[in-house]
């Protein structure tokens, strides 16, 4: 017999979906209801599925109208929102982004709050469980929470005039004194007069970041790249592997021009600098420095032969710097930083915890010694006296302690610190990374934890000495590469647990190159002295950066990834494997599984390790 929760529920979802159908206008949108948590903008997935939470077993108003509340968002997205329009006109800058994406979030949410009095309440609910969830309901400062969120609660109670929820008011409250200075105290009200046309929605809303002294620019300047084409949008987006513009790794339109207004502050720093695992530098003997680096193309020389079938090559690495993850902010900051990771995934901590328990008691069993018995000689078996004394004739008994085979192991994990990881996939990372450092180093393993990305957007000052030197044909990679020391192998945890927090920076994520960044990491790892070594990279999408898609094959990046797996995977004593966040890696990687949705991250990190200690 059915169960008449089961019917509830099932009729629930049903009007859900009809719900969601009719106010997105569309007829053939599919929905899958997991327990996951996350923003609206976190709830879209590829090909145009959606995913929402199901209400709690007792099928109560409150987890209802939550769910209710993230089906009616996504449906006012799918309704209202160009992402096209949005692409094209959204900063480069990556604050200024999300403080765009913030506010074009409030904008199709406002939509359906002024014209439907349910989807207000909805709406509502939803807003206030994201801001709980966040951790704002006990923050006290405004620099422990971010201005996208600031921005979207204040844009929302401006356009709709609803009085916010409790934990929704308070991170308004603690925003509203800097808005209005820097807008005036009516500042966000213009924006109501433009709800229903995106376009003018979009331009008034660049004018109002600019003049919070965010920068605007969107890079589009054809004269410095006659050559970037739409064509490279298409690529971009098909590396995202998402269809929403909260998750994308760069809006800008494929073109690859640069301007001064879009390079990042501290893209001057370390010129030059290196790690000493990284490539040679490509300048002409007896050059001293960047300004004077010839337009000289080199394949790298890591120890890694990409191959003839391989075009890959890179213009220059002089601009290209491996840092160490304090080197990138004060200590303050990075105080700041780690308390607002901690806040963010203290819902999620309990749950990693429980798994990471459950991967150390399986590490520590495999350490376990074992002992041998009925040997001639060894320690006595005193549990076998009494068959002596029973029958003295019987030999004494005497047993060996030997230690299970257990070989010394090293764990690296690759964190892609790309534009699209930003918010709640690159929070959880960090936090999922953070507490299996603990777990292993519990277990006796080296744990060494590293990010990728670049120095800027679209070239930088790699692109710059290319366009100086008269923009020679099919330059090869076109970027500043940026890697990232969050926690080197012999580091401690306790010293180095504040450096996950700088993820959470605004500004640091960028372009991913993965196949640089493999080597790297793998250079890295193997000059260790452990038995057994690990390599995971957590990643979200293919390699994407526009400067050098946009002027060289348009697979250059990619079909280096492949060949650089190829590499490690056949050459190597590494064992790599790798985690692709909504998107499918595993045509890469032999070793490879897919989840849906950063909140898996967790568990797939503790299954995958426990995979890897248990073969043979």
């Amino acid at each position: 017999m059915t169960d008449p929760k089961d019917n509830k529920l099932e009729k629930f979802k049903l009007a859900t979906l009809a719900t969601l159908r009719a106010i997105a206008g569309k007829a053939n949108i599919e929905v899958n209801f997991s327990s996951i948590e996350g923003s609206a903008r976190d709830l879209m997935l590829p090909k145009g599925k959606i995913r929402l939470t199901p209400p709690d077993q007792a099928m109560s108003h409150a987890s209802k109208t939550l769910t209710r509340g993230q089906s009616d968002a996504r449906a006012l997205h799918l309704r209202h929102h160009d992402l096209s329009l949005h692409r094209r006109n959204a900063p480069m800058d990556l604050s200024a982004q999300a403080a765009f994406d913030a506010l074009e979030q409030a904008r199709y949410e406002a939509i359906g709050s002024t014209n439907m009095k349910g989807v207000a309440r909805n709406i509502s609910a939803m807003l206030e469980d994201q801001c709980n969830k966040l951790g704002y309901s006990t923050i006290e400062r405004r620099e422990d929470s971010n201005m996208a969120d600031g921005l979207h609660v204040l844009a929302h109670q401006a356009m709709t005039g609803e009085v916010l929820p409790p934990t929704a008011e308070k991170l308004a409250a603690l925003w509203r004194p800097f808005v209005e200075e820097k807008l005036g105290a009516s500042g966000l009200q213009a924006l109501k007069d433009n709800i229903h046309d995106q376009k003018s929605f979009s331009a008034l809303s660049k004018k109002l970041i600019e003049q919070m002294d965010m920068p605007v620019t969107d890079g589009a300047e054809p004269e410095d790249d006659p050559d970037a084409t739409a064509e490279n949008e298409e690529e971009q987006s098909k590396g995202d592997g998402q269809d929403d513009p909260g998750e994308q790794d760069d809006t800008a339109s494929g073109e690859g021009g640069e301007s001064p207004e879009t390079m990042d502050d501290d893209s001057s720093t370390h010129e030059g600098e290196d790690a000493g695992d990284d490539a040679e530098s490509t300048l002409n003997p007896g050059q001293q420095d960047g300004d004077d680096a010839g337009p000289i193309t080199r394949k790298r020389n890591e120890g890694y032969a990409p191959g003839a079938d391989n075009p890959y090559t890179i213009y220059t690495n002089v601009f290209d710097e491996t840092v160490e993850a304090e080197e990138l902010a004060d200590p303050e900051e990075l105080a700041r930083l780690r308390h607002m990771l901690d806040q963010q995934m203290a819902h999620l901590q309990g749950v990693v915890t429980k798994l990471a328990n459950r991967l150390q008691r399986k590490l520590m069993a495999k350490q376990q010694r074992s002992w041998q018995f009925d040997l001639e000689e060894g320690m006595l078996d005193q549990a076998r006296l009494a068959r002596i004394v029973a029958n003295p004739t019987v030999p004494l008994s005497f047993k060996q302690e030997r230690e299970t085979d257990f070989r010394d192991t090293i764990v690296t994990l690759l964190i892609d610190n790309s534009g699209s990881m930003r918010g709640r996939p690159i929070a959880i990372a960090a936090m999922c990374t953070d507490i299996l450092a603990r777990t292993l180093e519990r277990c006796g393993v080296k744990v060494e934890i590293l990010g990728f990305t670049t120095r800027a957007w679209k070239g930088g000052k790699s692109r710059e000495l290319w366009i100086q030197s008269g923009r020679p044909a099919h330059p090869g990679r076109l970027n500043d590469i940026r890697n990232i020391i969050y926690k080197a192998a012999d580091a401690p945890w306790r010293r180095t647990h504040k450096n996950l927090g700088l993820m959470l920076k605004e500004g640091l994520l960028k372009e991913n190159i993965d196949g640089e960044a493999l080597v790297w990491a793998h250079n890295r790892i193997v000059k260790r002295h452990e038995q057994r070594k690990i390599l995971m990279i957590i990643s979200d999408g293919a390699p994407v950066d526009d400067s050098t898609l946009s002027v060289n094959p348009s697979n250059i990046l990619e079909q280096d990834l492949r060949n650089v797996i190829h590499w490690i995977e056949t050459a190597s004593n590494v064992q790599l494997t790798a985690i692709g966040i909504g998107h499918d890696v595993t045509r890469y990687y032999r070793k490879a599984i897919t989840i849906a949705d950063a909140d898996e991250l967790a568990p797939a990190l503790i299954a995958r390790l426990d995979e890897l200690f248990t073969e043979k």
